[in-house]
């Protein structure tokens, strides 16, 4: 064989690597399901930062019991489960998050499972770029027997995909063949660099565009749509003034803010287009002090534009926090509900439940 020098392998290493780019995969392949239920549970959990200081089992501990004493069908995280992290603490949280999974399939004789999305801080630890994504894998079942394979994670992310982030999958909930609800699994990034400093980053144009294909894909549109993610963008501040200095506050929800919304570095449009592709409630993290549950443009006559808000609760005692504002946050899926029922006060106030200083579970 002819030898190659430097430069030719350098220019054959170059066009390998050009030559196997990105790839598009279908629609489906990033559909999960679970079986539809009334009173169907999901339970955030957000802003773990385990890695970062303290005591780790103390505070997986804590999300053990407090997934215990919530009994959902379905738990999300919603970024910053990790900072300053290694392998061993990401092995462990999937670990004990699967277990309970199992445990509470057991008892309630209906499988639970668990998704993840990512913060801003989650890959900055002691492993590589997709290290959480292959551990989380190690999880997920590929002929859907969850209790007799013993795992139950809902994830779905390609690494070699053409979608910027590293989750954006739904996960449909069924009756039948009908689909009741829609939960969007969505990765909003980690940090833009403006030309000056790094600020927050946006869901980008390809995940909305992504967002929008699933929509359009399926013939069934008549279900609720759910979205999940970290960082809020920046309609969520505009939400937070209008609650709070409103004259009667609890017409457009409820909560606790002990600090600004941390929203990206530009307005792309994000809600606007997650909106409109059928998504009407938006659940979050990153801002350790705030929680709400809010209704946007709640004065609106076009139940289009309005939408449910929400903060998740800080779910470990890691980081700065708020000790009266720690816990979970559980979203009852009632069946039978309209889309005006879903965007109304009366909802939000029957249905989803902040589980707020819960320290006790730490004892």
């Amino acid at each position: 064989m002819r030898k190659l020098n430097f430069l030719s392998l350098v220019f054959v290493a170059g066009f390998c690597v050009s030559c196997s780019g990105p790839k598009h995969y279908d629609i489906e392949l990033y559909r999960s399901t679970m079986n539809f239920h009334d009173d169907f549970k999901v339970l955030q959990l957000t802003d773990l930062h385990l890695g970062y200081e303290g005591d780790i089992n103390r505070n997986l501990d804590f999300m053990e019991k407090s997934i215990k004493h919530a009994n959902p069908d379905l738990i999300v995280l919603t970024g910053d489960s990790f900072m300053y992290s290694n392998t061993g603490i990401v092995n462990n949280l999937f670990t004990r998050l699967n277990a309970v999974c199992h445990e509470l399939s057991l008892t309630n004789n209906r499988v639970t499972k668990f998704a993840f999305t990512y913060g801003n801080h989650d890959n900055q630890g002691n492993y590589h770029r997709y290290y959480i994504n292959e551990t989380i894998k190690k999880f997920v079942t590929t002929d859907g027997n969850e209790i007799n394979a013993r795992k139950y994670a809902a994830f779905i992310d390609f690494e070699d995909d053409d979608l910027f982030g590293l989750a954006n999958y739904h996960i449909d909930l069924m009756s039948g063949d009908d689909i009741k609800y829609r939960l969007t699994i969505l990765d909003s990034n980690s940090y833009h660099f403006t030309g000056f400093k790094y600020e927050y980053d946006v869901i980008h144009d390809d995940q909305l565009q992504h967002i929008t294909d699933i929509y359009n894909h399926y013939d069934d549109k008549d279900y609720l749509g759910l979205c999940f993610f970290h960082i809020p963008f920046e309609e969520f501040a505009e939400a937070r003034e209008q609650f709070l200095t409103a004259e009667d506050p609890s017409i457009y929800g409820r909560g606790e803010f002990g600090e600004g919304v941390s929203y990206p570095y530009m307005n792309n449009g994000s809600f606007d287009k997650l909106r409109s592709a059928n998504i009407h409630a938006y659940f979050i993290g990153h801002d350790h002090v705030n929680y709400c549950d809010l209704l946007y443009n709640a004065e609106g006559t076009n139940v289009e534009e309005k939408a449910i808000f929400s903060y998740g609760v800080k779910s470990t005692e890691l980081l700065y926090h708020d000790n009266n504002m720690m816990g979970y946050k559980l979203i009852n899926l009632k069946d039978g509900v309209t889309e005006e029922e879903f965007l109304s006060i009366n909802y939000i106030n029957e249905n989803i439940h902040n589980v707020l200083d819960r320290g006790n579970l730490y004892e």
